[in-house]
Formats: structure tokens, sequence, C-alpha cells
């Protein structure tokens, strides 16, 4: 039975892994598009700035969706969530969970507390009491997302440790057509 239970592990894990791969690709657009300093900030104005406003809201807002959807409960009414703390509640199950793991999930529920205002009010709902107020909510330092993702890096591979699918560094997601080919290809003379 705790063989079947830790490839049950082991699947839904794999499943979660494979959405911190798709959050932390959106964050690294993120950064190669909006933190790339000031030339950069010069071709997206140069070619396209409503477009280059427009795709840093959309991003700002699907990174934060998703980083609300894994740090929710582990279930919502009687369904699981894919999320730590219903890992943790597996691994816990089959005496697996660490105090790493405990307060890495701390930490996740920290950064949670920054941007749940803004995913409520927000991204997930328009608050009309939000809106006319017009006050930014879910502000913070990048400090804080930097560590959000270090702590999710270091999670993904104590938890792929414990359950057997090993560790994964995924925090590049540099590809053939990504955005850094976007940026060279803008910033060609032939282009401008």
């Amino acid at each position: 039975m705790e063989n079947q239970d830790l490839a049950r592990l082991r699947e839904k894990f794999d499943h979660f892994r494979e959405e911190c791969i798709w959050i932390t690709n959106c964050y690294n657009l993120y950064r190669t598009l909006y933190e790339g300093g000031e030339a950069t900030d010069a071709v997206l104005i140069r070619v396209a700035p409503a477009f280059f406003h427009d795709l840093n809201r959309i991003i700002v807002e699907h990174i934060l969706l998703q980083i609300c959807k894994i740090t929710d409960p582990a279930e919502s009414g009687s369904r699981q969530n894919l999320t730590v703390a219903n890992l943790n509640k597996d691994l816990n199950a089959l005496g697996l969970l660490t105090q790493d793991l405990i307060d890495l999930a701390g930490e996740f529920e920290g950064y949670r507390a920054l941007i749940k205002l803004a995913r409520n009010r927000l991204i997930s709902h328009l608050d009309w009491q939000a809106v006319q107020d017009g006050n930014p909510l879910g502000e913070h330092e990048a400090a804080e997302v930097r560590r959000f993702f270090a702590s999710l890096f270091r999670y993904t591979d104590l938890v792929g440790e414990a359950c057997g699918a090993g560790p994964l560094d995924y925090s590049v997601s540099a590809c053939p057509g990504d955005a850094i080919d976007l940026l060279r290809a803008l910033r060609n003379p032939l282009y401008s």
C-alpha cells in the first residue's frame, strides 16, 4: 500500500512541478522584458509601447494568480487542490514531511499574504470599492519575488527527493524563439 501511496504522491508532485515550471517561465518572461534595463525599456517603448504596457499587466496578473493557486488550501469543498498544502498533507501521511518543507510552506504563506488581496479584489474578482479607491494592492519589493522563487526551487527539489522524482533545475527557461530572441530581433537595425 505504501508504494502505491508514494507512486500517487510522485504523480501528483510531477504535475505540481510542471505548474511551477510554467510559473517560472512566466516570471522569466517578465524579467526578460521588464527588468532588462534602460536599453530594453527603450526598445519596447520605441516598438510598441501600448502593447508592452498591456502585456506587462497581463503577465503580472497571471503570475500572481498562479502563485495563489499553488498556495491555496489543500482542499476546496470536497475537491483536492494541487497545492503546497496538499503535497505537505500527503508527505506527512507518508512520514516524509520535514521541518525544511514546513518552513518553506510558511515562507509561501508569507508571500501569499502580500498578494492575496490583489488576487481577491482585482484579479480573480473586480471589487467595486477597490476599483473606486484606486489604491494599489499587492505591491511589494522585487526581492520578495526573488525570495519566493528561490524557496519554490528549494521546495520542489526537496519534495522531488522525498518522493523519488529527484531535483530539477528549472530556474532558466531560455529556448529558441523566446523573449530574448524577440528583443534581439527588435534591436536589429533592419527592424527600426
